[in-house]
């Protein structure tokens, strides 16, 4: 059945009963919560708790920009669309609390399509005790459209900024970088041969479906341990530049330590086009966290960091100068190139 067969309030109807109720408000020590209108209103209308402050974020995702349909099924992007908008709460040390949900859709998707999406979304949004609570549709003549935007709280003392980096700081980055790059290679492939491995299944699962981390981002900033923090959106240069440009500062990345992973030199090995430092660098949508640590609690970080959490590593330090990667062999280069730019072809 196509959507044009059920029109726009059959959809809405489809979406408040998927999301509706939403997740109940909680009180903890006193302080209550919550959503106190919820869809089916001009507005959803939600209380804070006393203490926080309410912090917000929006993404979007459009098709053949962002996805194409020919490799990403439609509960997989209904997970990637809300991951990735709590990959930046994660990235203030935030609580991400409720979702609102934007579509432009072409009106010859079918119901099912829908249906297997939005069943995505909201096991994401479950996952992480997120309730949809309002948003948008409207018909698209082309190509598919997500908007979401979460809100979430952050004590005021504990929100991490992208500003607060400062020389002599080191700086660490969570799990593997580039495994995201090589996953859409392989998925691009893919359409034309097998896959060949579980090795190449594991990369594109870090593709469609990445972990967005926020108990580690949360950990660090309830623990005071990051003076800056950024999610790694747009790629590690790119992302590293933001955190330097904000916080007035230059860095110097070793190289040889930033982790990447054996699947991703299993990739690269097998495709001598790619060099897996090249892919950690310079390419997008691995969504790990990139933060700075004050360079006499190091040892402290490590000691208390959680071995239930993904890992970290220290690929750097933070300088008064320009951005510059060291190598191993000892050169020393300018960062001058950049990760992803929707603007620059």
């Amino acid at each position: 059945m196509k959507l044009s067969q059920i029109g726009e309030f059959g959809l809405i109807k489809q979406i408040r009963d998927t999301f509706t109720p939403p997740i109940p408000p909680f009180n903890k020590g006193g302080r209550e919560g919550g959503v106190v209108v919820g869809i089916g209103d001009d507005c959803a209308a939600i209380k804070p708790r006393e203490g926080f402050l309410i912090i917000t974020t929006t993404d979007s995702l459009t098709e053949n920009i962002h996805f194409k349909l020919d490799y990403i099924q439609p509960f997989q992007l209904g997970l990637k669309s809300i991951y990735i908008n709590l990959s930046d709460i994660a990235a203030m040390g935030g609580i991400p609390l409720y979702a609102l949900l934007s579509l432009s859709i072409p009106p010859s998707f079918s119901v099912e399509f829908m249906n297997e999406f939005l069943k995505g979304v909201k096991d994401a949004a479950d996952r992480y005790k997120v309730s949809v609570i309002g948003g948008n549709i409207s018909s698209s003549k082309n190509d598919f459209s997500i908007h979401i935007t979460i809100i979430g709280e952050i004590e005021k003392e504990h929100m991490v900024l992208r500003k607060g980096a400062k020389a002599g700081d080191r700086i660490f980055v969570t799990g593997w970088l580039g495994d995201s790059a090589a996953g859409l290679e392989i998925l691009k492939r893919s359409q034309k041969t097998e896959v060949r491995s579980q090795i190449d299944k594991k990369l594109k699962e870090r593709h469609l479906i990445p972990t967005p981390r926020l108990k580690e981002g949360r950990f660090l900033a309830i623990n005071n341990l990051a003076t800056s923090m950024i999610d790694i959106s747009d790629g590690l240069a790119s992302d590293l530049k933001r955190i330097c440009e904000e916080s007035g500062v230059g860095a110097n990345i070793f190289t040889e330590n930033i982790p990447v992973s054996e699947e991703l030199r299993d990739f690269t090995s097998h495709r001598k086009s790619f060099e897996p430092i090249d892919l950690a660098l310079y390419e997008g949508e691995d969504y790990e966290l990139l933060f700075t640590v004050k360079s006499e609690i190091v040892e402290n970080l490590k000691s208390l960091w959680n071995n239930k959490m993904t890992s970290i590593t220290m690929i750097g330090e933070v300088t008064k100068g320009e951005i510059n990667l060291i190598h191993k062999s000892g050169g020393t280069i300018p960062l001058q190139r950049e990760g992803y730019n929707h603007f620059k072809t």
